[in-house]
């Protein structure tokens, strides 16, 4: 599906009870594998500290989220969040770049998918030199390398500057294997003067779903 409007793109990032991950992980497992109006749903934690889970989803437009948020199984899924989360901050992120595999995904956490989320802080006034640089590695990324599932991208609502890319592997093998490629190695030599901050992130996703064949670029 390719997408002429900006569809909506939000990024939470939640501690859980660590005593409450297996409950938590069942019920966003069940949540998402049931949300028919999205496009894009990940939710994983870090790799090292269980309790910090990241939650990404977007939707086709206002409409369509509106639409999901109405549904009572999510509105469910919301109050039970109360007695697992002992914090919860919503991020409206501007998307920047979307970009799956034709193929459909229902990944449950019984996987060996690996996903980073990457934080990135580019200099004021070299937005732009970002944004082609990335965008471009992005699309050729998910065109030229099997194993990359999805690559996503999204700049802070009002922060410009400040951005977000979620990145889906097959297997962490995937991932090395794939920064060393010759197009990734040009990305960094052409971003490494206006990139100011990065955090990595890696991520034990607990579920993925994809639509298939989603694309959106500004």
């Amino acid at each position: 599906m390719r997408l002429e409007n900006a569809p909506v793109l939000n990024l939470f990032r939640l501690e859980i009870n660590p005593e409450k991950q297996e409950i938590y992980t069942q019920k966003v497992e069940k949540y998402m594998l049931n949300a028919k109006n999205a496009l894009f749903m990940q939710s994983g934690h870090e790799d090292q500290r269980e309790y910090k889970n990241y939650l990404i989803e977007s939707y086709q437009n206002d409409d369509a989220y509106q639409k999901h948020e109405s549904l009572s199984q999510v509105q469910q899924f919301e109050r039970d969040l109360k007695d697992i989360v002992n914090s919860q901050v919503k991020v409206k992120l501007y998307p920047e770049f979307i970009s799956t595999k034709p193929e459909k995904l229902a990944i449950t956490h019984d996987n060996q998918y690996v996903v980073y989320l990457i934080e990135i802080g580019v200099q004021l006034g070299k937005g732009d030199e970002f944004a082609n640089a990335v965008m471009k590695e992005m699309k050729t990324a998910v065109e030229k390398e099997d194993g990359i599932l999805a690559m996503i991208a999204g700049t802070i609502m009002n922060q410009p500057n400040e951005w977000f890319s979620l990145e889906v592997y097959k297997t962490e093998e995937t991932y090395e294997e794939y920064h060393k490629t010759k197009h990734f190695k040009k990305y960094l030599e052409a971003t490494k003067y206006v990139v100011e901050s990065k955090g990595l992130h890696l991520l034990k996703p607990d579920c993925i779903m994809d639509q298939g064949e989603i694309f959106y670029r500004p």
